[in-house]
């Protein structure tokens, strides 16, 4: 039988491949940005990450249930378990908004083509943009670094500008000519849902900030008393 540090450990693992596969769909979503129209192929192969990226949240979510029952654990554990399973309910989701974008991609591919080099002009580098951050996080949770989650948490205001700027330029597009605002419209849909799946990315790093800081906290604190004893 695993002890509570085994379960962690295995635990932490799924959660990182949870983490990698979510990885792989924002990649494709860049891509598909990039070349302004949507990849079958890529599509297809985004139906089977988002097929394991709802297994691993649902091995995460009973595997950290049954350790929680089975351990008991100590506040600092049990507050890991609880954001391990929080945090993958909401990777979960994220995958589901990635997915969702293909669609929209599409429809502005066949509807309003004319408005489609728009996809790579203002949405690509914006959402380039959310990867590095969203990879940082992934770094910092896999190297404990919380300096690392403090800096990402100044980039969200930065994401919100950018977002702002580019509903500014689509309201321009439309009101450009009628025979954009279809076209226009996706286009702002996708800049909010990019926008919000980096609001969520901020709300793992903010969960990941008081996991860290409360463990640095404890080990400060183990320290005190250790040079009391001494």
């Amino acid at each position: 039988m695993k002890n509570l540090q085994e379960s962690l450990e295995g635990l932490n693992q799924h959660y990182l491949e949870l983490l990698k596969n979510l990885n792989r769909v924002l990649d494709v979503n860049i891509e598909m940005l990039y070349n302004q129209k949507l990849d079958s192929a890529l599509y297809g192969e985004c139906v089977v990450v988002e097929d394991v990226i709802n297994a691993f949240e649902v091995k995460l979510k009973e595997d950290s249930i049954i350790s929680i029952a089975r351990f008991q654990p100590a506040a600092g554990n049990l507050r890991l378990l609880i954001m391990l399973i929080n945090s993958a309910r909401l990777l979960e989701r994220m995958g589901d908004l990635l997915k969702a974008n293909f669609k929209i991609i599409k429809d502005i591919e066949k509807t309003s083509p004319q408005v489609s080099k728009y996809l790579k002009e203002i949405l690509y580098p914006m959402v380039v943009k959310i990867k590095v951050i969203y990879e940082t996080y992934i770094s910092a949770f896999i190297n404990s670094d919380e300096k690392a989650l403090y800096l990402l948490l100044t980039k969200d205001e930065e994401i919100d500008e950018i977002a702002e700027k580019n509903m500014k330029i689509l309201m321009d597009l439309m009101k450009a000519s009628p025979d954009n605002v279809e076209g226009g419209t996706y286009l702002v849909l996708l800049n909010k849902k990019y926008e919000r799946f980096s609001d969520h990315v901020m709300h793992l790093v903010v969960d990941l900030v008081y996991i860290l800081k409360g463990e640095n906290l404890r080990k400060l604190e183990l320290l005190e008393e250790k040079k009391i004893k001494k």
